[in-house]
């Protein structure tokens, strides 16, 4: 009986995380992307009072998102291969 329970349990716990993993992933990829490029641009400027000069890395993690978005599209237009036994 408890390896059912627990099996059952398993299998929420995966299927959840299967269905949750992408959209909570790109919020965090989002949120990074925000605070980097604006929020610490901003604070720089006005609670400073100096000029945010980090071009080259606002440029690099923009690039990177876009990588990391670009594997995400390509795979909700092709799919994924799940070969886990049901």
């Amino acid at each position: 009986m408890l390896k059912r329970i627990l099996s059952r349990v398993q299998s929420r716990a995966l299927d959840t995380i299967r269905k949750w993993w992408r959209p909570i992933s790109c919020i965090g990829i989002a949120g990074g992307v925000w605070v980097y490029c604006v929020v610490t641009p901003l604070y720089s400027l006005i609670v400073l009072r100096e000029m945010p000069s980090d071009g080259m890395g606002i440029a690099a993690i923009i690039t990177a998102t876009a990588g990391a978005f670009a594997v995400r599209e390509a795979g909700k237009i092709w799919g994924s291969v799940d070969d886990t036994p049901e």
